[in-house]
């Protein structure tokens, strides 16, 4: 049976590809500009703190006064636990899947035992996993463990404000579910940024292309759970049968823009769609013979905002050329 490969890539802010970015937040009370987080890139960066008092949420509007917040370089967490859930890479229901490798790189006010984003497969964080490991080696940092497979950095570079943890790792997991979870420990006034990017292999199926909320958009409709499973880049979407993800997508979104990709005819049908709005890399990933344009798009803003969310979700920035 062929498999397909997935990447995913959850920014919370830095980029990929910067070797040294120096992005960090203050939470240190007696400065002048405490809660600034500074030298954001994609994604913002999370910072939990508690006091709403001094720093509160308009209930009507919810502006939040919190300095990060309030201009839109971090996301704030008004209360503390032990893991958090940030995000679920994937949910698919009847169907394997197997990570295959991700890397993680944070910045923090900690190392690795707090506030460290992690991947995790039902309720285990391999952090927890590798970290209950004592390691042996003649040199501390970085530590390699080929029997595991994974590589860890701590202050590989130096940031203004906190310590920078990187995580590698690589092997075979296999998992119905994967989320991106970080570790926090029940601490308040604290912030972490960050990147982390998973690839996973999955059993070549029937795919739903369209961008979806986890929690809003998929998670409540049973009869879309039973059609395909969840993929937080909006593609790698499996279901069992090309012709049910299309009766149940037509019926729950007939006002948004979708592709459905049939693996056993290499056919992509677009509802809401033309070919003119299917990126290249999607087109190189898929590989298609033919395209069919289910329904034309009455509102070309429809077929955009599918277009848009589909490229900043797999990190295609900038987008492709403007289309009319």
């Amino acid at each position: 049976m062929p498999f397909n490969t997935a990447w995913v890539t959850h920014y919370y802010g830095t980029p990929g590809g910067a070797v040294s970015p120096n992005t960090y937040c203050v939470n240190d009370t007696t400065k002048s500009d405490y809660g600034k987080c500074y030298n954001i890139g994609p994604g913002k960066a999370y910072f939990v703190q508690t006091d709403t008092t001094t720093w509160p949420i308009d209930p009507s509007t919810g502006k939040d006064s919190f300095p990060c917040a309030a201009d839109g370089t971090c996301t704030r967490f008004t209360n503390t636990v032990s893991n958090r859930t940030l995000a679920t890479i994937f949910s698919y229901t009847g169907k394997q899947g197997i990570i295959q490798f991700f890397y993680t790189r944070a910045h923090s006010p900690y190392g690795f035992d707090r506030v460290f984003p992690s991947p995790t497969y039902g309720s285990t964080t391999y952090l927890i996993i590798y970290l209950a490991s004592p390691n042996y080696e003649s040199a501390p940092w970085p530590i390699y463990d080929p029997v595991v497979g994974h590589k860890m950095y701590l202050n590989p570079y130096t940031i203004s404000v906190g310590n920078v943890a990187i995580f590698k790792w690589q092997g075979n997991i296999f998992t119905t579910t994967a989320y991106l979870v970080a570790i926090e420990a029940y601490l308040n006034n604290v912030w972490y940024a960050g990147i982390t990017t998973v690839m996973y292999a999955y059993e070549s199926s029937p795919l739903a292309v369209i961008p979806l909320d986890y929690d809003k958009e998929w998670l409540p409709y049973q009869e879309l759970r039973n059609a395909f499973g969840y993929a937080s880049n909006g593609v790698d979407q499996p279901g069992w049968n090309a012709d049910d993800i299309i009766r149940v997508l037509r019926e729950l979104f007939p006002g948004r823009a979708w592709a459905v990709f049939d693996d056993r005819q290499y056919v992509l049908y677009l509802y809401n769609l033309t070919p003119d709005y299917v990126p290249d890399w999607l087109i190189e990933k898929l590989a298609p013979t033919a395209m069919k344009v289910i329904q034309s798009p009455a509102d070309v803003a429809v077929a955009k905002a599918w277009l848009d969310l589909l490229n900043e979700r797999n990190a295609q920035i900038p987008p492709q050329a403007e289309l009319p």
